[in-house]
């Protein structure tokens, strides 16, 4: 009921200079809470409405972090038996996914949050392109069956015990079978190191695609100006 009131308020307030961040705010407790963030503008009042599960979870994930990155996790780190953790270092993870052909271009690949090789983080340009990498290399993990639902699912109910690690290690590469990874959304902070995160922003990823689709304006005033900036 308090989480009501407050959304409530950051809504319905127009105090002066603090508008935008009052609907900001209504909508990260929206996000947080699964309710629907979207209301009409000439409503006068919100009232919160629960969302189904699919609905609730596609709005976290349009708020993705920026300039995108990728959450790498190495599940092995995630064993509670010390000898089953195989470590796999920064190099040996840029130098799998270049192997593999899932990143171009200029990347960065750092450790994140706790930083005990178990996470890393894989940092793009903050550009359409770099956008377009990031989102080839979350499609990779989600189409092996190894992106966030399968590494929730696997460390929550504790499925990667000694056994199944060791007979699902066996053959291939280490790091095709213990590395799962995602698309960095709001919910991820946690897993930043510090100067990552003093540096990211939160965007709607439906605003960037729906801005990179937009049409060019190609009139004789956009043109000249285009002209100006250049010279």
């Amino acid at each position: 009921m308090a989480a009501q009131n407050l959304v409530q308020h950051a809504f319905m307030s127009h105090k002066i200079g603090l508008r935008a961040q009052h609907l900001g705010l209504h909508k990260a407790i929206c996000v947080l809470m699964g309710w629907n963030s979207s209301v009409p503008c000439d409503a006068i009042t919100c009232v919160p409405e629960i969302l189904p599960d699919e609905e609730a979870f596609a709005q976290k994930e349009d708020l993705m972090l920026w300039p995108p990155l990728v959450v790498i996790h190495n599940i092995s780190m995630s064993n509670n038996n010390p000898e089953q953790q195989k470590v796999i270092p920064i190099e040996g993870v840029e130098a799998f996914l270049r192997g593999k052909g899932l990143v171009g271009g200029k990347i960065k690949v750092c450790l994140g949050k706790p930083a005990d090789q178990s996470v890393m983080l894989v940092k793009f340009l903050g550009t359409f392109t770099g956008l377009g990498n990031a989102e080839k290399l979350h499609k990779y993990f989600a189409e092996k069956k190894h992106g966030r639902e399968e590494f929730e699912h696997n460390t929550s109910n504790n499925i990667n015990n000694s056994n199944s690690l060791e007979e699902e290690t066996q053959g291939g590469q280490l790091e095709e079978h213990l590395l799962y990874g995602y698309l960095g959304i709001a919910e991820d902070l946690d897993r930043l190191d510090f100067n990552t995160k003093k540096r990211i922003l939160i965007k709607s990823k439906k605003e960037i695609q729906e801005l990179a689709n937009a049409p060019v304006k190609t009139d004789d005033k956009s043109l000249n100006k285009i002209a100006d900036d250049k010279y």
